[in-house]
């Protein structure tokens, strides 16, 4: 869909740099080639060392054989996850069809969004014969869908999907801190509508009032981002899983490129980095037994219909670790003393990052270790001091809101003969 790069599609992904379309993804090219065991491949099979071809500045996709032949290295990759591509393709098909609207996903539905990133003609050579804009996206394809499959994925639960991609900007010291868990994590969630990314506040309250109004408007589904040798953040680039629909209502899912940065599309990476640096992630479920046939289909419905499956046992997924506090009636406030006089309207607080909160430290059997902030709080010995999240706040929410546009959700159009799920 090569209509995302460019108006304001462009804008949202890149700010105003010129984007990661060269250099950068051919850097992130050069790794995966290596990560995914193609580079050995090529010098086991045809003595080529791939850090020596001469390609500092350019994407290549296929390379000239000893025997005259074309090396199709796009293909070679994504082979490389053709196995994992057919497992979970066919755990998707046992588990169910994803939902219409993408909407009450579930941690299992990762493996559908995964293997829905490449198709089985991705997996077979290519004779290059398309223009140069075609083979761009064939490359934006095999770096990103291979990518995916080295990736380690991570969920995001549903009540705070929507905060984590709102997140306020970070502080030079938080980016700087950004440590990832794996090379490559895959960050899903459901959908988030893209306008939502890129609202000021005021603009954001009015969606969080109107409900996101998805209907068939552009949606954030995740992304994913790659780590350095040391752990940091690897900024060359990061890519966004994003759902859109065309003309004819068809649905489409994609990895779409895009650069970190304080434009609306960086702001989400940098979301997710802190989420993947900072927050606490359940390990992935133990899968149920599978008794001497695994990969049987009765295995699989088994799993499937478990707790442990619909948790994402068969992806390995590890989830944002986090409990909803629970729902309380406001209490109203009385104005302090001195105070302009009493507030009409309520207002939200979109969710951020706090730096330097002390977290008290505790024993193997969840004791405090001693005080946190009284007397005898000593730093390193009671207590540590870390960043802490804090999801979209309702300030003052005795006060009803302050009126805005009336933002009503689309009715649903009638599905197409033949479009998709």
């Amino acid at each position: 869909m090569s209509h995302l790069r460019e108006g304001r599609w462009k804008q949202f992904l890149l700010g105003d740099g010129e984007g990661p379309w060269d250099r950068p993804l051919a850097e992130l090219w050069q790794r995966v080639v290596a990560e995914c065991g193609i580079a050995e491949q090529l010098a086991a099979e045809h003595g080529m060392v791939w850090e020596e071809l001469p390609h500092d500045s350019k994407i290549v996709l296929a390379l000239q054989g000893e025997d005259g032949g074309v090396i199709d290295v796009a293909a070679a990759c994504c082979r490389t996850q053709h196995k994992a591509w057919k497992r979970e393709a066919r755990y998707a098909r046992i588990h169910r069809p994803l939902p219409g609207d993408l909407t009450g996903l579930v941690p299992a539905d990762v493996g559908a969004l995964r293997s829905g990133l490449l198709t089985a003609g991705d997996f077979r050579d290519e004779g290059y014969r398309g223009g140069t804009q075609q083979q761009f996206q064939r490359m934006v394809t095999a770096l990103a869908g291979t990518a995916a499959y080295l990736a380690a994925a991570h969920w995001i639960p549903a009540p705070l999907a929507f905060d984590v991609v709102t997140t306020a900007p970070l502080d030079t010291e938080t980016r700087a801190a950004l440590r990832l868990p794996a090379p490559w994590s895959l960050v899903v969630h459901e959908p988030v509508p893209l306008a939502a990314a890129q609202a000021d506040d005021a603009e954001l309250a009015e969606l969080i009032e109107a409900g996101g109004c998805l209907g068939h408007q552009p949606a954030i589904l995740g992304g994913l981002l790659a780590a350095r040798p040391d752990g940091s953040l690897d900024t060359t680039a990061g890519f966004l899983l994003v759902a859109a629909h065309d003309a004819a209502g068809r649905r489409s899912v994609m990895l779409q490129p895009a650069a970190y940065g304080d434009h609306a599309g960086g702001r989400v990476l940098y979301g997710y980095a802190a989420q993947l640096a900072f927050a606490r992630w359940t390990s992935p479920p133990a899968l149920p037994e599978t008794g001497g046939r695994p990969e049987a289909r009765s295995t699989l419905a088994r799993i499937a219909r478990s707790d442990a499956g619909r948790n994402g046992a068969w992806h390995h997924v590890r989830a944002l670790d986090f409990t909803p506090p629970p729902e309380q009636p406001p209490e109203p406030r009385p104005e302090p003393a001195g105070s302009r006089g009493p507030l009409t309207w309520g207002t939200w607080r979109r969710a951020h990052w706090k730096p330097g909160v002390r977290i008290g430290i505790r024993d193997e059997h969840g004791h405090l270790l001693g005080p946190v902030y009284k007397d005898g709080a000593i730093e390193g010995v009671t207590y540590t001091r870390q960043r802490y999240y804090i999801p979209r706040t309702r300030i003052r929410p005795d006060l009803p809101l302050a009126p805005t546009t009336t933002v009503y959700r689309p009715p649903r159009s009638p599905r197409p003969a033949g479009a998709g799920p």
